[in-house]
């Protein structure tokens, strides 16, 4: 795919999405199924209503089938949602702990197993928005602390660093030039002082 080349060295959504469908997550199976080797992974046996972990696009495929239900992770309800979203406003300064491919993750069980959710998929979508953009806005404070050597990221999804990172880079770059010529200017500066000194 041809990306302007500023978003060349990101990874793209579809990538971010290819890698949190690896993630394991909780399957009921409706029927037993026989283990599979796979290149990279195993699909244990599988038997009828005994929960299993197995990566998340196995389940997906699964689900498709409609040969399992998906139970969904224990923080994708209304109620936690919004005790998170709760937490970003009681503390500006930081970010609330959500895994770290919240973002991915919650889209795709919406997307592909809201019948599995215990809340209804517009509240949950509801929350998710609400929480999403709440620490849009802080990541964006954030960045006036943004300095040559470092910027503090904890907290953040995947997504969330992905977004933020065609713009940071080149900031940091540059203040990194800055630096460099303020610290050579001040160097010289000394040396010039220095050397008067021993003149005089």
């Amino acid at each position: 795919m041809v990306l302007p080349s500023q978003l060349q060295s990101n990874l793209t959504p579809t990538e971010i999405k290819f890698f949190a469908e690896n993630e394991l997550i909780t399957i009921l199976p409706r029927y037993s199924v026989h283990k599979v080797d796979l290149i990279g992974t195993r699909v244990p046996n599988l038997k009828a209503m005994k929960r299993e972990k197995v990566p998340l696009w196995v389940a997906l495929i699964l689900k498709g089938q409609d040969k399992c239900n998906i139970v969904p992770p224990k923080w994708l309800t209304v109620s936690f949602l919004k005790s998170k979203y709760d937490d970003e406003i009681r503390k500006p300064g930081q970010f609330s702990e959500l895994p770290w491919n919240w973002l991915e993750l919650s889209k795709i069980l919406l997307t592909h197993a809201s019948n599995d959710l215990a809340d209804s998929s517009d509240d949950l979508r509801s929350v998710l928005q609400d929480l999403r953009e709440i620490r849009l806005i802080k990541s964006r404070k954030g960045l006036k602390e943004l300095n040559e050597s470092n910027i503090q990221l904890n907290g953040l999804s995947l997504m969330e660093i992905n977004e933020m990172r065609p713009f940071v880079i080149p900031v940091m770059n540059k203040l990194r030039v800055l630096h460099g010529t303020l610290t050579k200017f001040k160097d010289d500066n000394d040396e010039e002082m220095y050397n008067s000194d021993e003149e005089a």
